[in-house]
């Protein structure tokens, strides 16, 4: 049996709240309300006429069950610069900070304030060191920290993907880089066919939107970049922030991808049918839907054994 507020549930609207709050009778789960700090996709802003009943009802229905304020700084995906990332970590705090001063008085429980996305949870590496705004997290953190608890949430962190890279949410070099090599999450396919003749070379693979995703990054012209690896050993990687020669996937269709090759021809070397080429995708959380499983090797060993086997939690 597990205990009593062990599971949350997050909601942005009185209606819903209420009809979930009947529906549970004496379970003890716990509510977290989300608020919209500027992403516009589910939560609600704080300057709602209807902010401060959702709060006021909240805690006097759900009263200890109540645990806090949520919010997802979703588009901080479209940030170019540590100093975005950074600025969208600030943004979030205060965002939820503000939230806080619905909350009756009389409401003694130490709440929790949970903020992020991937590229402002990556960002908080930089508050420790070097970022501009690292005196001003500091100090703002410093004074949330006595009345609250905060927590940084983000989904594909502990992967990344080709979309987290062109955030450049971090430095590329570094202890903690981030950069394709720092990806943890790449698919494996099979050359299929190939057309040296064409404009471009190009070869067929066997992974198309169903595996990789619609998803284009903004840092470059393609839905993947394949490493140095298998079939694709001795050939230069293609690199969105300098030297863009190497192959990448330019085009998809629903089953099927098409490498590209970018750059000079004659440094090209080329692939060969039945060749196997792994590609970082562009965004880890849709490619890997798409899969049941991860394939673990030890990276640092340079070798390619799998050595265990993660079972993906499947369904929506």
């Amino acid at each position: 049996m597990l205990a009593p507020c062990s599971v949350n549930i997050i909601i942005d609207n009185i209606h819903a709240f209420n009809q979930i709050h009947q529906q549970l009778g004496n379970t003890q789960i716990g509510v977290f309300i989300k608020i919209d700090t500027g992403y516009r996709r589910a939560g609600i802003r704080t300057d709602s006429p209807k902010f401060s009943e959702l709060v006021k009802t909240v805690v006097d229905k759900a009263s200890e069950s109540f645990q806090g304020f949520y919010s997802h700084y979703g588009h901080s995906y479209a940030g170019n610069s540590e100093d975005d990332a950074a600025h969208g970590l600030i943004a979030e705090l205060e965002g939820l900070e503000e939230a806080c001063s619905a909350v009756p008085s009389n409401f003694s429980k130490r709440l929790v304030l949970t903020v992020g996305a991937t590229p402002t949870a990556t960002a908080a590496q930089n508050m420790l060191s070097h970022s501009p705004r690292a005196g001003e997290f500091q100090e703002l953190l410093a004074r949330l920290r006595q009345k609250y608890s905060i927590e940084l949430h983000a989904g594909v962190y502990p992967l990344l993907d080709m979309q987290q890279v062109a955030t450049h949410a971090r430095p590329a070099s570094g202890s903690a880089p981030l950069s394709k090599e720092s990806v943890g999450f790449k698919v494996l396919l099979e050359v299929s066919s190939t057309y040296d003749e064409r404009e471009k070379p190009e070869a067929l693979v066997s992974a198309g939107s169903l595996a990789l995703g619609r998803e284009p990054c903004k840092s470059y012209p393609g839905w993947g970049i394949i490493s140095d690896e298998l079939g694709n050993k001795g050939n230069k990687v293609y690199d969105e922030r300098g030297e863009r020669t190497g192959w990448i996937v330019g085009r998809i269709s629903q089953e099927h991808g098409i490498l590209t090759w970018e750059g000079p021809r004659d440094q090209m070397k080329p692939l060969a049918i039945g060749n196997k080429v792994l590609v970082w995708p562009n965004h880890a959380c849709v490619a890997g839907a798409g899969f049941g499983w991860y394939l673990v090797v030890d990276s640092k060993e340079g070798g390619d054994e799998v050595v265990d086997v993660w079972v993906r939690w499947r369904g929506w």
